[in-house]
């Protein structure tokens, strides 16, 4: 018995030896870039062949489709932003959060004006944005909490030129000003910039990026060895950022400038070391705050955003 039972472990051990590796399509939010670094080190130090998976990371045509695509089935996992999450629930696409990359925002509100040392300064003045139906809505707050009437302020949409209009002086402030990538891009090119942080200004704090998959796929094994690996790759990146950061610029060489190797450096603090740990209440809470601006009609209950990794 003994024998037979060690034969049947030897076999089935033989069996998932040679399985194919399931594939895992993640499409990014935007081309491959130091906000995708755990991915990519997941896959480099072999985390995802590991767990069985092969993993190809896909930037998208047009950023915005992204989670429209994941939900006709064109990618397994999508990158999307927590804001951005209720208003796709809201629409009824069916896909939910299984984890999250980067678990603190990192945008801001930034100034080049040596004439503006807080929100207050902003009255009468002129402030860009990308994402309408959020920085627009954070901008009025912000200003709202800092006593200062948001109908004094003209917004302006940039889409993604608020660099340029901040050094250019076109704009006073801007919100689209990253803290791991256009923060430093300012300082690189002699800017001497004045932040402001939401989550310090009367904004609820969210994490920046987060994975999606579609609902009924949420719960399979496949996700859960995903989630693994990038943890792993997690742990292995911030132990060899420097081997990581030579390793991802010998695959993406265009990436291998000084503003891009800085911006590795600011963002490898950031990325979430429990891809599947989240805060309920702040899942809450920028639920309220959306509602309340009118972004949505209704919060949904918490299972329909988030899958709880106890639930995979």
């Amino acid at each position: 018995m003994k024998k037979l039972l060690i034969g049947c472990i030897a076999m089935c051990w033989l069996v998932n030896a040679g399985a194919a590796p399931q594939e895992v399509r993640v499409l990014l939010d935007w081309f491959v870039n130091p906000n995708h670094a755990s991915l990519f080190a997941a896959q480099y130090s072999g985390a995802f062949a590991r767990q069985g998976l092969t993993v190809d990371l896909i930037a998208p045509a047009d950023s915005a489709s992204v989670p429209l695509l994941l939900a006709a089935g064109k990618a397994d996992i999508a990158i999307s932003y927590q804001p951005q999450l209720y208003t796709l629930v809201e629409k009824k696409v069916p896909v939910i959060r299984v984890g999250t990359l980067i678990d603190q925002p990192l945008n801001t509100l930034t100034t080049l004006s040596p004439a503006i040392h807080s929100l207050a300064d902003f009255k009468g003045k002129t402030i860009g944005y990308a994402i309408p139906g959020f920085e627009d809505i954070a901008i009025k707050q912000m200003l709202a909490h800092a006593g200062v009437d948001p109908s004094t302020v003209t917004l302006v949409n940039l889409n993604m030129a608020a660099t340029t209009a901040l050094l250019t002086h076109r704009i006073d402030g801007a919100m689209t000003i990253y803290r791991n990538y256009e923060l430093l891009s300012l300082q690189d090119k002699g800017g001497h910039p004045t932040v402001f942080r939401p989550e310090q200004a009367g904004i609820p704090a969210y994490d920046e990026l987060i994975l999606l998959a579609q609902q009924d796929e949420a719960k399979k094994t496949w996700v859960k060895a995903f989630l693994t690996g990038l943890d792993q790759g997690t742990a292995w990146l911030k132990a060899h950022p420097q081997q990581a950061w030579q390793a991802f610029i010998q695959r993406y060489p265009e990436m291998n400038t000084r503003l891009n190797h800085q911006a590795w450096q600011a963002t490898i603090p950031v990325l979430a070391q429990h891809s599947t740990a989240f805060s309920a209440e702040r899942y809450q809470k920028m639920g309220d705050f959306l509602q309340q601006n009118h972004v949505i009609s209704q919060v949904a209950p918490l299972s329909r955003y988030v899958q709880q990794a106890g639930e995979q």
